[in-house]
């Protein structure tokens, strides 16, 4: 398990689970849900690779619209929410059925493959033995953890998440934090399902449904293993820790069946913990009073 090829590994699968993972978190922390972002993962790998497969436009402007079309979707979302004032978990549900069916319309149920070797290398291409995810997952860390730490608009989404009443009470556009928070999902949630394609040579159709319980569980254990504080690092360690179990188990032997009930048994445990902790919190509150 501790051997270099298989830390490797782990850092590998989690680069990939990471920026769909820090993404969500970020909404999480806003007080809100995104259901959608597996599939606007696929599309955006999908739609990149067919401008480079299909219509021949060179791997930079299919990196370009993948990442461009997430952000229009998760800008799409935030509207819905902030501007129609629709459940978030009902408008993003509504956004993962729409991008189903644009998956299947782009490709036709195919997957696009033979895909050029300047994209691959995104995946695929080693500096110093690490592979180039990696390098994208730290880059995307520090930028993320710079913004919900550093900036006034990270600490306004935490005080939203925290106490919509109270970050009202001190002047914060609810509104506009809460779209700024599904903007920037749908700006990181692409990463992940190009990076994948070019890591495993190939876009198929359901290319973001692997992310959809291990980027859950990294985003809740990131929103409530510091309660709140230092969001973007607690996700980081929950992506390492659920890949690391998964690993463990393939190691093990454990079958694939049982291998895909550890993220979810991971994700409703830190569910259970932060219940548990809040309610633990209040009673001592009203104890102290």
């Amino acid at each position: 398990f501790l051997s270099p090829a298989n830390v490797a590994d782990i850092m590998l699968t989690a680069s990939l689970v990471s920026f769909v993972s820090f993404g969500l978190s970020i909404v999480i922390a806003a007080g809100g849900i995104d259901l959608s972002f597996p599939n606007i993962a696929g599309y955006g790998a999908m739609l990149s690779t067919y401008l480079m497969v299909e219509v021949g436009h060179p791997v930079w402007v299919g990196v370009v619209a993948g990442v461009s079309v997430g952000l229009i979707i998760g800008a799409f979302n935030g509207l819905l929410v902030t501007r129609l004032y629709i459940n978030s978990f009902i408008a993003t549900l509504g956004t993962l059925f729409i991008l189903s069916g644009f998956l299947y319309w782009l490709s036709g149920g195919q997957s696009m493959q033979i895909l050029p070797q300047d994209f691959e290398y995104l995946g695929r291409g080693t500096l110093l033995n690490i592979r180039m995810p990696v390098y994208f997952m730290g880059g995307v860390f520090i930028l993320c953890y710079l913004f919900m730490e550093k900036t006034r608009w990270g600490r306004q989404i935490t005080l939203v998440g925290g106490n919509i009443e109270a970050a009202r009470l001190s002047g914060v556009n609810i509104r506009r934090i809460t779209l700024l928070s599904f903007i920037i999902c749908g700006l990181l949630s692409p990463l992940s399902g190009i990076l994948q394609a070019a890591s495993a040579g190939a876009a198929a159709v359901d290319i973001g449904n692997r992310f959809m319980v291990p980027a859950f569980a990294a985003a809740m254990m990131g929103t409530v293993i510091f309660q709140g504080k230092n969001v973007i690092v607690g996700t980081l360690f929950g992506v390492i820790f659920v890949e690391s179990l998964n690993n463990a188990s393939f190691i093990l032997g454990v079958s694939p069946e049982i291998r895909r009930v550890v993220p979810g048994i991971v994700l409703l445990a830190t569910i259970a913990f932060n219940y548990y902790a809040k309610r633990a919190i209040s009673e001592m509150r009203v104890h102290a009073h």
